[in-house]
């Protein structure tokens, strides 16, 4: 008699069960500030000011000398990243990131799409923030340890938070999967500004 195969539902390990989790908490999360979140005033320009639709995009170089693994291995390795973001008036962003992934491989991160709310949950200082793109680098034998891979290249999201620390410098965290948190430093490519 031949066995009749069943499929067998799909079962996520546990990072990507705490990566869901995660992003799940983060868009629940952004959801409830946005909602909080005061419309801003419509107030004229004074006379003489600049005009707030040619006002130019600001620039930061990112920094990121430490990642906290949620359950570290002694397989992972030092993670680093180092890149570069361009916000526009509007808040959206983009971005380009080289970075040191948990196996010792060289990595990039391209998120043409990004968004900053300023003032999150209501704290002048507090900013969410979230990108997206491609990630290319997790490539044998970890392409299994990101969701999507193919040839190295997988589609990337991540949510962040930073406080504004001034003279335009900001401290961040950010989720990149269920692998941990990466600490930043964003450093104003012009002193003073945002």
């Amino acid at each position: 008699m031949r066995a009749i195969a069943t499929q067998r539902p799909i079962m996520f390990n546990s990072g990507y069960r705490l990566y869901l989790s995660c992003l799940v908490a983060s868009c629940l999360t952004l959801c409830a500030g946005l909602a909080r979140s005061e419309p801003a005033a419509q107030v004229p320009p004074a006379v003489g000011a600049a005009d707030p639709a040619k006002e130019s995009a600001r620039w930061y170089l990112t920094l990121s000398p430490y990642t906290k693994h949620y359950y570290p291995k002694p397989i992972h390795k030092y993670v680093w990243l180092v890149g570069i973001e361009r916000y526009d008036p509007d808040n959206s962003f983009m971005g380009a990131a080289y970075f040191n992934n948990s196996f010792g491989q060289p990595s990039v991160y391209l998120y043409p799409w990004g968004r900053a709310y300023p003032n999150f949950l209501g704290y002048g200082k507090l900013t969410a923030k979230w990108s997206a793109g491609l990630i290319y680098g997790y490539v044998e034998p970890w392409e299994h340890k990101v969701p999507l891979n193919h040839n190295g290249f997988s589609p990337g999201f991540v949510p962040a938070l930073s406080w504004k620390l001034g003279s335009g410098y900001e401290a961040q965290v950010s989720f990149p999967g269920g692998a941990g948190l990466m600490f930043h430093l964003q450093v104003p490519l012009r002193a003073g500004e945002r």
